[in-house]
C-alpha cells in the first residue's frame, strides 16, 4: 500500500545526498581553501625567489587570482621540465612558469585562457658578430630544458648544425653566455629585455623567431578550476588589474 510518508522521507534523503555531492564538487583544489601552485625556482623576471620569497609578474598574478577565488596560495618549487608532469599527476593544482600553450602540451594538461602574448628571441654577447638565426651554425646554444625553445631549436637541427645545451636555471644559462661557455641563449622577449635593461653586455638578434601565447597549466580533468581561473583572468582584464601588473613589472 502506498505510504506518502515514505515518499517524503525518500525525497528528503535524495535532496540531502545531492547536497553532499554538490559540496564535494565545489572542492576543486587538492587542499580545501588552498591553491597549490608549482613554480620554477628561477624564471626571471616572471617567477623568481628573493630572500626565499617568491617574486615576479606571475607570482602577483596567481596570488591575486587565488585571493579573488577565496583561496590561500601555496607555492611548491619544481624544475621547469617537471612542472607539467606534476600538474598531470595532481601533485599541484596549477603552475605558473610563463608557459606557452601548445598543441603538444595540451595532450598532457589543460590551460587557462591566454593572459600574455610574447615571442622568442636570441641573445648573444654584445661583441658577437651574429645578426640572425643562421649565424648560430656550429655554435653552442643554451635553452631551458623542457621549454618550447628546446623543441623549437631541435626542429632547426634538421637544416643546421649546432650544439644544444639544456639548463634548468635561466640565470645559470645567462651566466654561461656572459662567461663565454655558450655562444647564444634562446629566451622569451620579456627575459631578454630585462637582461638588456640590466646593462648586461648582450644583444638580441634574429627578431621574432616565433609567437607565444602564455597560460596557466591545470589538470585536464579539473574543468571547474579552469573555469573559475578563466573567470578571474577575464575579470582582471576588464577591471584593468592585468594591465597594472604588466606595467608594474615592465613587461608589457
Amino acid at each position: 500500500m502506498f505510504n506518502p510518508k515514505i515518499l517524503i522521507l525518500l525525497t528528503i534523503l535524495l535532496i540531502s545526498s545531492s547536497g553532499c555531492i554538490f559540496e564535494n564538487t565545489n572542492n576543486i583544489t587538492i587542499q580545501e581553501g588552498i591553491l597549490t601552485i608549482g613554480v620554477p625556482y628561477d624564471l626571471y623576471p616572471t617567477v623568481y625567489f628573493e630572500d626565499s620569497s617568491p617574486k615576479g609578474f606571475e607570482i602577483d598574478l596567481i596570488t591575486e587570482i587565488a585571493r579573488r577565488m577565496g583561496l590561500h596560495p601555496k607555492f611548491k618549487i619544481y624544475e621547469f621540465s617537471s612542472l607539467l608532469k606534476a600538474v598531470e599527476k595532481n601533485e599541484i593544482d596549477c603552475a605558473v612558469a610563463f608557459m606557452t600553450i601548445t598543441t603538444e602540451r595540451e595532450k598532457q594538461v589543460d590551460f587557462s585562457r591566454c593572459y600574455f602574448q610574447t615571442y622568442s628571441t636570441i641573445l648573444v654577447r654584445e661583441n658577437d658578430s651574429s645578426t640572425e638565426l643562421k649565424d648560430l651554425e656550429n655554435r653552442k646554444v643554451g635553452v631551458v630544458a623542457g621549454s618550447i625553445h628546446e623543441s623549437l631549436m631541435n626542429g632547426f637541427m634538421d637544416d643546421m648544425n649546432f650544439e644544444l645545451i639544456p639548463y634548468e636555471n635561466i640565470r645559470e644559462m645567462h651566466h654561461d653566455l656572459l662567461s663565454g661557455s655558450i655562444d647564444a641563449e634562446i629566451v622569451q622577449e620579456v627575459t631578454s629585455k630585462e637582461f638588456i635593461d640590466l646593462n648586461d653586455p648582450v644583444k638580441a638578434i634574429g627578431g621574432k623567431i616565433d609567437i607565444s601565447y602564455i597560460g596557466i597549466p591545470l589538470n585536464d580533468e579539473n574543468h571547474a578550476l579552469r573555469n573559475e581561473i578563466n573567470d578571474v583572468i577575464l575579470e582582471m582584464e576588464n577591471d584593468g588589474t592585468l594591465v597594472q601588473l604588466k606595467e608594474k613589472w615592465n613587461i608589457d
